[in-house]
């Protein structure tokens, strides 16, 4: 699966850069889980797979997030994305988007 993310602070946190980051430099679990999860969505080959991680909790989202969907990293944080399926030479590539990490229910 390619992942884009959509903001910088997504790939930097993914990258291991937490320096410019207060709110992530000192919570390393989150970091490690954050790098975890998007490892696990690169490995997946379609959305589809998703339904058989359990442990992501993956979920379409509604009301004002409509049209995004969302993977648990732990018990607070989520990853939120968009789901973006390209198709060149007949081959249907799935994209996921990272929107943003945030607090679960916020």
């Amino acid at each position: 699966m390619e992942i884009k993310f959509q903001k910088t602070y997504l790939q930097d946190l993914y990258e291991g850069n937490t320096k410019p980051y207060k709110e992530y430099k000192s919570n390393r679990q989150l970091v490690a889980q954050y790098v975890k999860t998007v490892n696990k969505l690169k490995s997946i080959t379609q959305i589809h797979q998703l339904f058989q991680l359990k442990a992501l909790r993956y979920e379409k989202l509604t009301c004002n997030l409509n049209g995004l969907s969302s993977v648990a990293v732990n018990m607070q944080y989520r990853i939120i994305f968009k789901e973006v399926a390209s198709t060149s030479n007949e081959l249907i590539i799935d994209i996921l988007e990272i929107e943003d990490l945030s607090k679960h229910y916020e």
